[in-house]
């Protein structure tokens, strides 16, 4: 065998060989990405369960609710209301809408509105929380918990047991123009706030929500910090928002 053989046959060695690496990568990349679906099949079903049993809580909860209602109403017509009350609240927090990147307006209003009469009712009306609201909110739409989380940040940090001090709350939505604003007072001694954090914290939280759905141009959530009181204004500017 001559020497041009020799290099012809360890040439074609050498590409048979490569063509057999290049095939052994190839099948170990479709076996990478089936593993890679076969993970991703898991998580999802498992995703789909957790979401089930999430669904199950809720129905047992308001089960719950609904016999302790029951058993209460017949010695106090006013428990009975507060249970009531709860329970819709409960409803509607853990409704599959709200898992949703928007929600009605109009029943993100309705929450707030219940979630203060259940908190002057817990403390038989000697605190003071004032509500107003002008404008149609039926048609638009909002991100879910944003307003609910300005309202408890303000009770949770605030003092509110006089009618000089109260909590003031405003909703308007003029010309396409959503404002909602919240002032407290602030606690003078905030150490004996139960889970005493950072003030503010869901603040924080709620304005990357905010960034990750509305244009900067469209939204704005504004906080002035003062010496004595804390107020929270967020806008929405649906003009701005359909173009």
């Amino acid at each position: 065998m001559s020497i041009q053989q020799q290099k012809d046959i360890a040439l074609r060695d050498r590409e048979i060989a490569e063509q057999k690496i290049a095939l052994a990568e190839k099948e170990a990349k479709i076996a990478k990405q089936e593993l890679e679906i076969a993970i991703l099949a898991k998580e999802k079903a498992l995703a789909e369960m957790a979401f089930l049993r999430a669904q199950i809580k809720p129905h047992f909860m308001y089960n719950t609710l609904n016999m302790i209602f029951e058993r209460v109403r017949k010695a106090s017509r006013e428990a009975g209301d507060i249970v009531i009350a709860f329970a819709e609240m409960m409803r509607y927090a853990t409704s599959t809408k709200s898992q949703d990147d928007e929600v009605d307006l109009q029943g993100e209003i309705d929450f707030v509105k219940q979630y203060i009469d259940l908190h002057l009712q817990r403390y038989h009306y000697r605190v003071y929380i004032d509500f107003e609201e002008e404008g149609d909110f039926s048609y638009h739409r909002i991100v879910p918990m944003i307003l609910i989380t300005i309202v408890e940040n303000g009770i949770k940090h605030g003092i509110f047991d006089d009618p000089e001090i109260a909590f003031t709350i405003n909703a308007s939505l003029i010309d396409e123009f959503f404002v909602f604003t919240a002032k407290n007072k602030k606690n003078p001694y905030p150490n004996f706030i139960n889970d005493t954090g950072q003030t503010g914290v869901g603040i924080e939280n709620i304005k990357k929500r905010l960034l990750t759905t509305y244009p900067a141009e469209a939204h704005s959530l504004e906080i002035i910090d003062g010496d004595e009181d804390y107020t929270v204004i967020f806008t929405i500017n649906y003009n701005l928002l359909r173009k």
